[in-house]
């Protein structure tokens, strides 16, 4: 049995000997959660304390309004897990556009210190995310804005706690081994699904790369105006800002992810941001907002969408092998299953990229969460199941029939043609309906008859 810092590694399942309900690593389990949460928090907000500090004069009146910047340093940490910063009454509205980037980065420090504390069981991941959730829970309590809905990001810090430290405990096999076991005994078609999924979330990053590239190079001279107008502050207040808006990077490459699709997104009511068509309206003085697309690609834009399922005509064509390998009905279930968990996908992230920039229409912003999924659904399954369909040995089994069937019938027609011409070059007899009981007449066809013989045996 293995052990950790003198500590025992628990019994399979999570639970110790004698059914106690603390594990033997109770510390590091604690202290997993704690730090996580605790660096989390603490990379926004020293930051915040810097620009304060740099914007502000050294008076007794700015050292008592400290806890001013702590608590809006606690209300932008809490845009990373769904909580919002100010009250919709208020003059500046609502800031509760996810920090997407600030959610990455919380997911790196959350492995981190899962894999350096070596949970060696599902009771001390419990314990872990219940240290994580106690912890955000003090910090919104203690730190938290007032009147600003923040409590979210004590739900959202747990279930990323959750998720993160189960699927550290699995790749080292200390998980929960009911599940392990399902996981293994998987059937082929799901696991298949799993990969095309994969892949074509790899597929569909690089084309939001892409997508972004262009948008760096088409607005770079408007980030530009934007940065050099808010720059008067200092060097702290620009990195600062910039900072700010590198949290929001992966939330922008969710809504190239949506003007890809087809449905494009929104930046303030009524305005619209798609390929084909783009309805601008006024947006925050924020320079990473100049990146948005100021005209559409006209007719163009009409067929973006189908590179969607030219790139999940390519990730199935990869794998054609391993759907050629799947019964017909599997295969087509595969492609259809990471459809539809594609769809699944982009409607979280989609979500997770929707939230208000402030007052009136700005509190409508991001991607519509009804139709990104189901146009990405459709574009995906597209490609995916006519290539499943085509490769598969049971379509060439079918097509091999239909071509075999097709000239035997052909053959049939043919031959059936060549008898009734030769029929029709034999004598026919035609036969007449009685009348009154007299015989029938026979009537043969008109045909060359060669005269009589002469005695002798000559013609006449």
């Amino acid at each position: 049995m293995s052990t950790i810092a003198g500590t025992t590694a628990p019994a399979p399942g999570g639970r110790e000997r004698g059914g106690r309900l603390i594990p033997a690593d109770w510390p590091y389990a604690l202290r997993a959660g704690i730090e996580s949460v605790m660096a989390g928090w603490l990379v926004v907000v020293v930051p915040t304390l810097a620009v304060f500090v740099a914007t502000s004069s050294m008076d007794a009146a700015a050292a008592l309004s400290l806890g001013t910047a702590v608590r809006t340093g606690t209300g932008l940490w809490s845009l990373a897990f769904g909580g919002s910063w100010g009250t919709p009454g208020s003059q500046d509205g609502v800031l509760g556009l996810p920090l997407l980037g600030m959610t990455g980065l919380q997911v790196l420090l959350t492995s981190w210190s899962v894999r350096r504390s070596r949970l060696t069981g599902p009771l001390a991941w419990a314990w872990t995310v219940a240290a994580a959730v106690l912890t955000a829970t003090v910090l919104v309590l203690a730190a938290g804005p007032h009147g600003s809905r923040t409590w979210p990001a004590v739900l959202g810090v747990g279930l990323l706690t959750a998720a993160v430290a189960a699927h550290r405990l699995h790749a080292t096999g200390r998980g929960w081994p009911a599940v392990t076991r399902r996981w293994q005994g998987r059937p082929s078609w799901v696991r298949v699904a799993v990969d095309l999924s994969r892949d074509v979330a790899v597929a569909l990053a690089v084309l939001v790369a892409a997508v972004s590239v262009a948008a760096v190079v088409a607005g770079a001279g408007r980030v530009s105006l934007l940065h050099d107008a808010l720059s008067s502050g200092g060097v702290i207040s620009v990195l600062g800002l910039v900072l700010l808006q590198i949290g929001w990077v992966p939330t922008l490459g969710v809504w190239a992810l949506a003007w890809l699709a087809g449905p494009g997104f929104t930046v303030g009511q009524g305005s619209v941001f798609a390929p084909d068509l783009v309805v601008p309206g006024t947006v925050p003085a924020v320079p990473l907002l100049g990146l948005l697309p100021t005209t559409s690609l006209g007719a163009v834009g009409l067929y973006l969408p189908l590179v969607v399922t030219a790139a999940a005509v390519v990730v199935a064509w990869r794998r054609r092998e391993d759907l050629r390998a799947l019964a017909p009905r599997q295969a087509l279930g595969a492609a259809g299953a990471a459809a539809l968990g594609v769809a699944l996908v982009s409607l979280l992230v989609a979500w997770a990229a929707s939230g208000p920039i402030g007052p009136g229409r700005m509190a409508q912003v991001g991607p519509n969460l009804v139709q990104v999924p189901a146009f990405l659904g459709l574009e995906v399954g597209v490609g995916l199941v006519v290539v499943a369909a085509l490769t598969h040995p049971y379509s060439r089994e079918l097509v091999s029939r239909g071509a075999t069937a097709t000239t035997g019938a052909l053959g049939a027609a043919a031959q059936e043609a060549r008898r009734r011409a030769g029929s029709q070059a034999e004598p026919r007899t035609t036969r007449t309906t009685p009348v009154n009981g007299e015989p029938e007449a026979v009537t043969e066809p008109l045909t060359e008859v060669a005269p009589p013989a002469a005695p002798g045996g000559r013609k006449e």
